[in-house]
């Protein structure tokens, strides 16, 4: 028996999600950080999950569930036999972070500010170098200070378009080496994933520290973190997948 999903629009993108965006999402779900099964996970026993053989497009609605069950408190979940909708698994995640942004807003928007977020805590990590060559590949005017750079990528982040496809991209591949030992498999063009790996290094240490912080760091946070990340890259992916840049 899998964890009952709630309808919820945010997480109907996975219906249509990438399968290997998918696969990622799962791991984090179901893999702790020793790489064994986590003792709360349910969809290893799911009957479904198991005919699905990897095709998660077919199980969306239960891996879906199983990301709302872990965003909610383990007593209310039994109570009302479901978890909470994504909306509210993100929010708990931004304000653990002390992200400032408007919880109003549309999730895309509340996404886009946890990216921001993240790469600029990475950004702290690089060294000049790295920066510059990360100026190079977001396009971003060389003629101005380290500070001005970063200033207009976070706002870039902020308004959406491709520069936050490639961040969120950027982001995902770095939570997922870290994580998990491997990046993002990128079907796209050699141009994006040579983007995306460049700069795992100095994001895949920004967010390792996040999850050792005790304070937020709690087992729940451990999944919904490195989760919200995957589904936001997959939003932007989606968003973005025909623009003709790359």
């Amino acid at each position: 028996m899998s964890n009952t999903y709630r309808n919820d629009k945010y997480l109907e993108l996975l219906r249509y999600a990438d399968n290997e965006m998918l696969s990622v999402l799962v791991k984090y779900l179901t893999i702790d950080k020793d790489g064994e099964l986590r003792y709360t996970e349910t969809l290893t026993d799911n009957t479904e999950f198991k005919a699905a053989d990897g095709d998660y497009q077919q199980v969306w609605q239960q891996i879906a569930g199983e990301l709302q069950h872990f965003g909610g408190d383990t007593l209310v979940n039994l109570c009302r036999r479901s978890g909470v909708e994504y909306k509210e698994v993100l929010i708990d995640v931004c304000k653990k972070l002390k992200i400032k942004t408007d919880y109003k807003a549309e999730v895309v928007k509340i996404e886009q500010a946890l990216l921001a977020k993240l790469f600029q805590d990475s950004w702290e990590k690089m060294s000049e170098s790295e920066r510059a060559e990360l100026r190079k590949e977001l396009k971003v005017d060389t003629s101005l200070t380290s500070g001005a750079a970063l200033t207009a990528i976070i706002a870039a982040i902020r308004m959406g378009g491709f520069m936050s496809y490639q961040v969120a991209m950027i982001v995902a591949n770095a939570v997922a080496k870290a994580l998990l030992g491997r990046g993002l498999t990128i079907a796209a063009n050699a141009g994006l994933a040579r983007v995306i790996g460049i700069f795992a290094g100095p994001i895949g240490i920004a967010i390792t520290v996040l999850l050792t912080i005790p304070a937020i760091s709690g087992p729940a946070f451990r999944v919904t973190l490195p989760a919200v990340v995957q589904i936001a890259a997959m939003r932007q992916q989606m968003l973005n997948e025909k623009d003709p840049i790359f």
